[in-house]
């Protein structure tokens, strides 16, 4: 398994940084490695909520897959459980006040298997640099 934790410090209020992330369908702004999410669920993003998700090729990466949110506490937390094929990612994000702005960390945790299993020690070095990209620029297109 991979588990890795990454966090950052946005100059924006908490409810806003929150509702932002918690919009699957931002993630191409912010997340680069994704190209498209459509969200398949009707109604506000909650616990059930579904997306379809296309990532950039890169090797030995799926080029797509599914996301759900498994767990949605407004403001605190958002979990959510991705099937892209041999990797299952879970990703939680943590949202705390800090300074009139918004400490967010984000875990990802991905059971693999086959060969991917093999490659964990250096995907794991791979997911903790491109997860700290990430909220880098979170905190720019915010704080912008």
């Amino acid at each position: 398994m991979i588990d890795v934790t990454v966090a950052t410090t946005v100059e924006r209020p908490v409810d806003e940084v929150f509702a932002f992330v918690a919009d699957i369908e931002n993630e191409p702004r912010w997340h680069t490695d994704i190209l498209e999410t459509e969200r398949l669920t009707e109604g506000d993003v909650k616990e059930g909520t579904n997306y379809r998700i296309e990532f950039r090729s890169q090797p030995m990466s799926p080029h797509g897959g599914t996301v759900e949110i498994v767990k949605f506490e407004p403001g605190r937390r958002i979990v959510s459980r991705s099937d892209m094929g041999n990797m299952k990612p879970e990703l939680t994000h943590f949202f705390d006040e800090a300074n009139g702005g918004t400490r967010v960390t984000r875990r990802i945790q991905i059971e693999t298997s086959g060969l991917m299993t093999l490659m964990s020690p250096v995907m794991k070095v791979m997911v903790r640099r491109r997860n700290v990209q990430f909220l880098d620029n979170l905190k720019r297109l915010l704080e912008g």
